[in-house]
């Protein structure tokens, strides 16, 4: 289901405030807390809780299909990677300044770019000029404000 018009962009902008307000969060997390990992734990329960309640209020209630074995495999697999990389992140806040870890951050824009057509395919995965040019804006801005912020 595509959503379209004000909702959508306000699910788009509700997402870029929470990448953008999150290491905040974290840094301060990182000052009260033992060990990068606690905090970890503490962000993927509260995400989990969360996400929980969304699915309490979603409108559709079909039941769902099952899932195939292999989907549920790449799934648990990049599950598994998510928490390495927001753990390694973590560490990387802990030991950087938060502008440097940001800025290489939004490097995983056009590497994303370029390997999504060669996993999921060029017919699912449309990347034009103007997707680069997004990129491209993306890295720029974080490398501004890690420079000039």
């Amino acid at each position: 289901m595509a959503t379209s018009g004000w909702r959508g962009l306000l699910f788009g902008l509700g997402t870029a405030l929470s990448f953008s307000i999150s290491p905040i969060f974290i840094r301060h997390g990182l000052a009260d807390l033992p060990s990068p990992l606690l905090g970890v734990t503490v962000g993927m329960v509260a995400s989990t809780l969360a996400f929980g309640v969304l699915l309490l209020f979603r409108r559709n209630h079909a039941p769902a299909e099952p899932i195939p074995r292999q989907a549920l495999m790449l799934q648990l697999a990049a599950g598994i990677l998510v928490g390495l990389s927001t753990w390694a992140r973590w560490l990387a806040l802990d030991m950087a300044p938060v502008g440097v870890v940001l800025a290489l951050g939004r490097l995983n824009v056009p590497v994303v770019i370029l390997l999504s057509p060669l996993l999921v395919g060029q017919q699912l995965e449309r990347v034009n000029l103007r997707v680069w040019l997004g990129a491209g804006l993306i890295v720029i801005g974080s490398l501004v404000l890690s420079y000039y912020g």
